[in-house]
């Protein structure tokens, strides 16, 4: 009873109304349970879509699909309580069009993480082998590198330089051009000169030349001829020396360079090499990483173009969790292009009652504004006429009290004066002499008000 009045409630109904008529509290209890499907699908989807994009722990990712489901539960409901019955059918589609349209887009959010948790084993592997293309692309880009390009040239010339560095000081100068030549140079008078010799001692001995044994003409041209084959070699051993010293010192100073040029050479390789490498790392890393849903969404894609059997049961997939999101819309506009049902005019008849109690309320309120509006001006009008009666005594009352004021300032202003005028008249006589006369009237002279302790000066002008 419970769940079936929150069923009704989901799907905007009135449970007092329904229990009247009783096959629209199936349609209107159906609607509720619809939604709150879509609702629980929706929370499974968003748990899975969190847990592939960002790795969430799958107590977390429950938690924000539940917060998701609630999310989509109550926009479904807003899509289906919004939609209300229009006069004309082309009026329920045109305003029912906006909310399908959202519901659509709702629906392919919805069903695209579930989608790719059912095909995750062959999305797994169709991503492997797109990581590994990658892989063998990124490779082949880094080989075309002009930085990395020159590494098999640069080896090669550390090679070269190394070789030259560690050979020995003998082996360089034996290899040296001036000292081969002079080698052979020695070799050639070594062998004149042996041939010298023997020519010489066979002549002295009598076993060639003239046969005649003893140092004759003959044997003393033949000592010539030796001598100076002797003084050619020692010649030609003196610049063999001079040749051996020249490379050798040459083979040291190209030894010194080559192991510099080596060292520079081993340095600029060896760099070279840790940034390719550093850069095949982390392009592996960034492949590892990008396991989330726009690459799964591609391998998916990638493996539709491959196999359009495993395409064309995607996209049946992504109909049937789509149709679960614009069911209710749907539902609700056919309904809505449909004769009015019994609940439907049981609102209505309710909603003019309403109405025509609202009207009447606001015009008895309208009325009582009006008559309390009356009153309230007529109290205030007569509280103005009070007021005005009220100044105008008051302003009598003033004008009497001023010019009684007025009148006493000048009775005392007179008997001041006048006292001054007699005490300045008896002073004057008193210095001329003879008696002062009697004021005119004194005897009869009375004080009109009680006499004051000090009085007032009349104003000036």
């Amino acid at each position: 009873m419970i769940l079936r009045k929150w069923l009704v409630t989901l799907a905007g109904g009135r449970y007092d109304v329904l229990e009247q008529t009783p096959t629209d509290r199936l349609r209107y209890t159906a609607t509720g349970g619809v939604l709150l499907t879509t609702a629980a699908v929706a929370a499974v989807s968003a748990a899975f879509a969190l847990r592939m994009a960002v790795r969430l722990p799958w107590w977390a990712a429950l938690i924000a699909g539940v917060l998701w489901g609630v999310v989509i539960l109550n926009l479904d409901r807003l899509l289906i309580v919004g939609m209300t019955r229009r006069a004309g059918w082309w009026r329920n589609i045109a305003g029912a069009l906006p909310r399908v349209a959202l519901a659509v887009l709702l629906g392919t959010v919805i069903s695209t993480p579930l989608v790719l948790r059912i095909f995750q084993p062959e999305i797994d592997t169709e991503l492997k082998a797109l990581q590994n293309e990658r892989n063998s692309q990124y490779a082949t880009e880094l080989e075309a590198n002009p930085r990395y390009q020159v590494i098999p040239d640069l080896e090669k010339q550390l090679a070269d330089k190394q070789t030259v560095a560690d050979r020995s000081p003998d082996a360089t100068v034996a290899a040296d051009p001036g000292v081969v030549a002079a080698e052979a140079e020695v070799k050639r008078a070594r062998a004149a000169y042996d041939t010298a010799q023997q020519a010489a001692t066979c002549e002295i001995d009598g076993t060639c030349g003239t046969g005649v044994p003893g140092v004759a003409q003959a044997a003393e041209e033949r000592r010539r001829t030796r001598d100076i084959a002797l003084a050619d070699y020692e010649t030609a051993k003196s610049k063999l020396d001079g040749a051996q010293t020249k490379a050798r010192e040459g083979a040291a100073a190209a030894s010194v360079s080559a192991r510099s040029e080596a060292e520079r050479l081993r340095t600029d390789v060896e760099q070279r090499r840790a940034d390719r490498e550093r850069d095949r790392t982390l392009f592996k890393e960034r492949l590892q990483q990008a396991e989330g849903l726009l690459s799964r969404i591609e391998a998916l894609n990638s493996l539709s173009d491959k196999r359009p059997r495993l395409g064309l049961a995607q996209f049946v997939l992504f109909l049937l969790f789509l149709s679960l999101e614009v069911l209710p819309v749907i539902a609700k506009l056919l309904q809505l292009g449909g004769p009015p049902s019994t609940y439907d005019q049981l609102i209505d008849r309710m909603e003019a009652d309403a109405k025509r109690v609202a009207a009447r309320n606001a015009a008895r309120e309208e009325h009582i504004a009006d008559n309390y509006a009356e009153l309230q001006a007529e109290l205030e009008h007569d509280q103005a006429q009070r007021q005005f009666e009220a100044g105008l005594e008051a302003n009598r009352m003033l004008v009497d009290q001023q010019a009684a004021i007025a009148e006493q300032a000048i009775r005392r202003w007179s008997e001041e004066a006048r006292r001054q005028s007699e005490r300045e008249l008896g002073e004057w006589f008193r210095h001329h002499g003879g008696p002062r006369p009697a004021a005119p009237g004194a005897a009869e002279r009375t004080t009109p008000f009680e006499p004051v302790t000090r009085p007032m000066r009349p104003q000036e002008g």
